[in-house]
C-alpha cells in the first residue's frame, strides 16, 4: 500500500460555510414571523439564562418581547412561556436581563418601556409580572445587579425626569423597588460588572473607571485604565473569578478585546490585545468569563471561547459561527452570550437566527510540536488516544488504521480537531493512519506504535 503525504489548501468564504471548531450545535430556536428591526434584518437582542426549581431555563428578547424557555434534558429549547414587551415593534433593538434570587429583571432601551420584574417560580406554567413601571426606568441600555448588596445598577437610563449615566436602585423588596441614587460624573456609561460594591464602569471616551459602591449615595474612584490600546467605544467587560483579570471590548470594527490586570486598581495595566483571525473587520459585542475561559458573542463570527489561564498569551480554542449573512454588513449576528448554566451548555442569541445552544468540548490534554501539526498523541501508545489535526474548519473525515502489512484494520469518523481512540484490542506493534476529508481534498497520513 501506498502512503501520500500531500497537503492541499482550500480558502472557502465564510460566506458559504459556517465556521465551527470545539463547538457542537445542541438546538436552535427561530420565529420568522416576528417583526424585523430598521436593518431589515434583526428580529432578536440579549439572552440569559438561570435555573428555577432545579431546571435550566433560557430568555431570548425579540422585537415582541421576551421569550422563556425550559432547556430540556435532550438539549432542546422548549418555548413555555411568552410576555409581550411593554413597548414591541421594529423600534426595539435593545433589550436587557438579569435574575436575583428567582426574579428576572427587563428593561428595554427603546420607546416607552418600564422596569419589568417577573416572578419565577411558576415555571414551566408561567412568569408572573409582579412589577411594571417606568417610575424609575423608562429605558436603559444595560442593567447589572449586585448580589451582595442586592442593588441594581441601571446604565444609559432614562427616566420622567432626567437622563442619567447610571441609576442605582435597591431590590431588597423586588415588590418595591426603591431609588438609591444617581452616578452623574460621565456623560455616559454603556455598561457596567459589579461584585461586592466594587463598579466596573464600560465608560465610552473614558475607558474603564472602577468605583466602590459600598456606600452607594457616594461611590469613591479606586482605579481607571484611561487609554489603552485599539481604544474605541469603550463597551462591554467582565471580571474574572478571582477578581484579578477585566476582559474589555471595543465595539468597533478592527478594534480587538483587551486583557486587563486589574489585582492592582492604582495601576491598571494592559496585559494582551487580540481578535479572531477571521476577516479584518471582525468586532465584539459582550463577554462573560467562566473558568479562565471568555466566552464573547462576536456578531458576525458568532461564539468565540478563548482560554486567558495565560492571560498575557490569551488562546481562541472554540468558535461556533451563528450568522450566514455578508460581512460586509456590520453589527450582525451574535449579541448575547451566556455560559453560566451548571450543565455547562452555552447559550447564544444571534439578531437574525434567533436561540442557540451549544456545547463547547474542550480539547484534550495533548501538545503537539508545532500549533498546526496532527498525528497519534501519545505515540508510543497504550489504551486510550487522540488523533490530533488543527483544522481552519471543522470539515467531515475519516482516519482509517492499518496494520504493519496495510491490512484495514478500522475506520473512524469525525468533524472535530481532535478525535478519541481506544486501542486496547489492538495488538502490540506499528500501526499505520490516514486521515482523508472528501469535503476539502485533504489527506495525511503517519505511523503510531502499540505497546502492551
Amino acid at each position: 500500500m501506498r502512503f501520500s503525504f500531500y497537503f492541499i489548501f482550500t480558502f472557502l468564504s465564510l460566506f458559504s460555510i459556517a465556521q465551527i471548531k470545539n463547538v457542537t450545535l445542541l438546538d436552535n430556536w427561530d420565529d420568522n414571523s416576528l417583526v424585523t428591526t430598521y436593518d431589515g434584518e434583526s428580529v432578536f437582542n440579549e439572552c440569559w439564562g438561570f435555573v428555577q426549581n432545579g431546571e435550566e431555563y433560557a430568555v431570548i428578547g425579540s422585537t415582541a418581547g421576551t421569550h422563556f424557555f425550559k432547556i430540556t434534558k435532550a438539549n432542546k429549547l422548549k418555548l413555555v412561556f411568552f410576555k409581550q414587551g411593554k413597548s414591541f415593534g421594529d423600534e426595539i433593538v435593545h433589550r436587557d436581563y438579569h435574575t436575583h434570587n428567582g426574579f428576572l429583571y427587563e428593561v428595554a432601551d427603546e420607546g416607552l418601556s418600564t422596569l419589568r420584574i417577573y416572578d419565577l417560580q411558576y415555571l414551566p406554567d408561567s412568569a408572573h409580572v409582579i412589577y411594571d413601571s417606568d417610575e424609575f426606568i423608562i429605558r436603559s441600555h444595560n442593567i447589572f445587579i449586585d448580589a451582595s448588596s442586592n442593588l441594581l445598577y441601571s446604565c444609559g437610563s432614562t427616566s420622567s425626569l432626567a437622563i442619567t449615566p447610571l441609576r442605582v436602585l435597591s431590590i431588597a423588596d423586588p415588590y418595591h423597588p426603591t431609588f438609591v441614587s444617581d452616578y452623574n460624573y460621565v456623560n455616559y456609561v454603556h455598561d457596567v460588572f459589579v461584585r461586592n460594591d466594587t463598579a466596573y464602569l464600560d465608560v465610552p471616551g473614558e475607558g474603564l473607571i472602577v468605583l466602590d459602591f459600598s456606600t452607594p449615595t457616594m461611590p469613591l474612584p479606586l482605579g481607571s485604565l484611561a487609554h489603552y490600546s485599539d481604544q474605541g467605544y469603550t463597551h462591554s467587560g467582565w471580571l474574572s473569578e478571582n477578581g484579578e483579570i477585566y476582559v474589555l471590548c471595543d465595539e468597533n470594527p478592527s478594534k480587538r478585546f483587551k486583557i486587563c490586570d486589574v489585582s492592582d486598581m492604582g495601576n491598571i495595566e494592559e496585559l494582551a490585545a487580540t481578535k479572531p483571525e477571521t476577516y479584518i473587520n471582525t468586532l465584539p459585542h459582550n463577554v462573560i468569563i467562566k473558568d479562565n475561559l471568555a466566552y464573547f458573542s462576536y456578531y458576525n463570527d458568532g461564539l468565540q471561547i478563548y482560554d486567558i489561564s495565560k492571560p498575557k498569551e490569551p488562546k481562541r480554542i472554540a468558535y461556533y459561527d451563528t450568522y450566514d449573512g455578508s460581512n460586509d454588513n456590520f453589527y450582525r449576528g451574535a449579541w448575547g452570550v451566556y455560559p453560566l448554566l451548571p450543565s455547562g451548555r452555552i447559550l447564544i442569541s444571534d439578531r437574525k437566527n434567533g436561540l442557540f445552544l451549544l456545547k463547547h468540548t474542550p480539547p484534550p490534554n495533548i501538545h503537539p510540536p508545532n500549533k498546526d501539526d496532527y498525528g497519534i498523541y501519545p505515540n508510543p501508545a497504550h489504551g486510550i488516544v487522540y488523533f490530533y489535526y488543527n483544522q481552519r474548519v471543522n470539515y467531515s473525515y475519516e482516519l482509517t488504521i492499518y496494520d504493519a502489512n496495510g491490512k484495514e484494520i478500522k475506520k473512524y469518523k469525525g468533524h472535530e480537531d481532535f478525535l478519541k481512540l481506544d486501542l486496547s484490542s489492538y495488538s502490540q506493534g506499528n500501526y499505520y493512519y490516514r486521515f482523508y476529508s472528501k469535503e476539502n481534498d485533504k489527506e495525511l497520513t503517519g505511523k503510531f506504535i502499540k505497546l502492551e
